[in-house]
């Protein structure tokens, strides 16, 4: 079966090429196939070339919109909502480079707050201690093991 990425899409579409776009669903998932020309083809993801599925039949419907198709077919007749925890594993890896993310930016945001009391401080003449402000910094600072 042909594929298509998004932008290959928009091509075939601007030059005629695409008749419709089908709704198919995949599990818990949909999938949209486009009746084109030359026989059907998958939209598929532009980086893991594996076929682009949604768990929001609107954001499939969004698609087709954007791509300027007014029409198409959709069936729900093989479509599993309840196996929705097997076709979205959970993503760990995912988690721990948001908490990471948060984290740095958490820091980021003291570290600025710092800058901007020492930038204060300096356009009042106030002269602190070096001591002074080591210790303050230290307070701000998470303790580790």
């Amino acid at each position: 079966m042909k594929t298509f990425t998004i932008d290959q899409a928009r091509s075939a579409v601007a030059s005629g090429g695409v008749l419709s776009a089908n709704l198919r669903p995949d599990g818990s998932m949909f999938a949209l196939e486009f009746e084109t020309s030359n026989g059907p083809a998958m939209l598929i993801a532009s980086v893991s070339k594996q076929v682009r599925r949604f768990g929001n039949p609107a954001k499939a419907f969004e698609i087709v919109r954007d791509l300027g198709l007014e029409g198409g077919h959709y069936s729900v007749a093989q479509w599993r909502p309840e196996d929705r925890e097997i076709d979205r594993p959970s993503r760990p890896d995912k988690s721990a480079k948001l908490k990471a993310a948060h984290a740095a930016a958490a820091h980021d945001h003291w570290f600025r707050e710092q800058v901007e009391i020492g930038l204060k401080d300096m356009r009042d003449g106030r002269v602190r201690d070096a001591d002074d402000v080591f210790a303050e910094l230290l307070e701000g600072l998470p303790v580790g093991n």
